[in-house]
């Protein structure tokens, strides 16, 4: 069976006609509540009647990539990458006495070596001019030298009065510690050059 409309007059085949009642197109919703979700607000959040909400994404809105840094996107689902290949400030190190391997700059092995003589960070054998008295104190610093209370590299003892020869140091020396050679006049040790 055919069926026509028109407005609220419903007509069939045999031509007979029936009359409805006019739709209430706001009769099955008498308002409306929109709930916002993270990152986004709804103005008219209560509406009656044809609801209109007007919807606004209040979280980020776009990514930008700073340096070193890499985005998939600018908007929407975005994978931040680190494309940076350094992992911190340092650019390069040197090695100084006492170690060897550098300079590196970006990866390798640093080696203890033996340091230089005579150096900052060097060990020797030292005779002490003790000929004024009093001794060494282990841990204290003294100045190479040929006069009293000095430290002597190539030294040697020549009589009861003191310590003598050619003296191949410089600097300041820590004294590690000693024994006595010859009438507390000198002492043979082990010192550290500091400066």
């Amino acid at each position: 069976m055919a069926i026509t409309t028109s407005g609220t007059t419903l007509t069939f085949n045999d031509a007979t006609t029936q009359t409805t009642a006019p739709v209430n197109t706001n009769a099955n919703v008498t308002s409306a509540t929109a709930v916002a979700g993270t990152g986004i607000s709804v103005t008219a959040v209560t509406t009656t009647g044809a609801a209109t909400h007007t919807i606004t994404n209040t979280g980020v809105t776009s990514v930008a990539a700073g340096t070193g840094i890499s985005v998939s996107a600018s908007t929407g689902g975005v994978t931040i990458t680190n494309t940076s290949s350094a992992s911190g400030t340092v650019t390069s190190v040197a090695t100084g006495n006492g170690l060897s391997g550098g300079t590196i700059t970006t990866s390798g092995t640093l080696t203890v070596a033996c340091p230089t003589f005579n150096s900052v960070g060097s060990y020797c054998q030292v005779v002490w001019n003790n000929s004024s008295g009093g001794g060494a104190t282990s841990g204290t610093n003294y100045s190479a030298g040929s006069g009293s209370q000095q430290f002597l590299a190539g030294g040697f003892v020549t009589s009861c009065v003191g310590v003598s020869g050619s003296n191949n140091l410089s600097g300041t020396w820590k004294w590690l510690g000693g024994n006595s050679l010859y009438a507390n006049t000198a002492i043979l040790g082990i010192a550290c050059r500091v400066s």
